[in-house]
């Protein structure tokens, strides 16, 4: 059985030649926050927060955010992803 197609976000998976288990390769080494996902900017050893914030976007696991109305925030520094908590939808 052929891979999992690279675009989805699904873990590749192979057969073993013994007819055994499908088995996961790798898990996709992807972003844990997207542009468009509401975050607060809470830093390491600390237990106050701003925000919330959204991602405005990510590269190389450090994200640029930016208000409502899309403008950057603090200068449009980018923040590291232990820095940062995702906003619950219900609160």
């Amino acid at each position: 059985m052929e891979p999992v197609d690279e675009g989805s976000h699904s873990p590749k998976y192979s057969f073993c030649d013994d007819g055994g288990r499908p088995q996961i390769e790798n898990y996709p080494d992807e972003p844990k926050y997207r542009p468009n996902d509401n975050v607060y900017i809470r830093p390491t050893r600390t237990t106050t927060r701003e925000g919330p914030y959204r991602v405005s976007s990510v590269e190389n696991r450090k994200y640029t955010l930016c208000d409502v109305n899309g403008n950057v925030v603090k200068d449009g520094n980018a923040f590291e992803e232990r820095d940062l908590e995702l906003k619950d939808p219900f609160e």
